[in-house]
C-alpha cells in the first residue's frame, strides 16, 4: 500500500503536475483560512460550502459540505484520470467537465430535462475508476 501511495504520488507531482499544482495551492489557501483537508484514499480534499458538488486538481479535490461517498469516490477517479492523462486532462476532462456542469445547472434552473449525469463518457469512467480504487 506504501508503495501504491509513493508511485500515485510522484505520478501526480510529475506527469500530472499540471491540475496538481493548481489543487495544492488551492488547499494552502482554504488551510489559511480555517479548512482543514482529509485524506480519501490516496488524495487530499477538503469541504466546503453547499449545493455545488465537486471539483478535483489532480491529487486534490473539493466538495460540498456533507458530501456523500459516490460523490468522494466520483472526484477520487478523476484523480486516476490525471495519472493516466497527465497534462491532457485540463483539455480532455476537467474544462469539458466544468462545460458541461454549467450547462446542466443551466437546463435545470430552466426546469429542463437532464440526462443521468454519467451519460458522459468522462463522468462515467471517473465514478467507475473511484468506485474500483476506492472500496469504503
Amino acid at each position: 500500500m506504501v508503495i501504491k501511495f509513493i508511485l500515485y504520488w510522484i505520478i501526480q507531482l510529475t506527469w500530472g503536475i499540471v491540475l496538481t499544482a493548481i489543487g495544492g495551492f488551492i488547499t494552502v489557501m482554504l488551510i489559511i483560512f480555517g479548512y482543514k483537508p482529509k485524506v480519501f484514499g490516496f488524495s487530499v480534499y477538503v469541504e466546503f460550502g453547499t449545493n455545488w458538488g465537486g471539483l478535483n486538481l489532480g491529487g486534490f479535490f473539493f466538495v460540498q459540505n456533507g458530501a456523500s461517498l459516490s460523490l468522494k469516490q466520483h472526484e477520487y477517479g478523476h484523480s486516476f484520470q490525471n495519472l493516466w492523462l497527465g497534462p491532457l486532462t485540463p483539455f480532455l476532462i476537467t474544462i469539458p467537465s466544468a462545460v458541461r456542469y454549467h450547462y446542466r445547472r443551466i437546463k435545470r434552473k430552466k426546469g429542463l430535462r437532464l440526462k443521468p449525469y454519467d451519460s458522459f463518457w468522462c463522468e462515467k469512467w471517473a465514478t467507475d475508476l473511484g468506485k474500483k480504487y476506492y472500496k469504503s
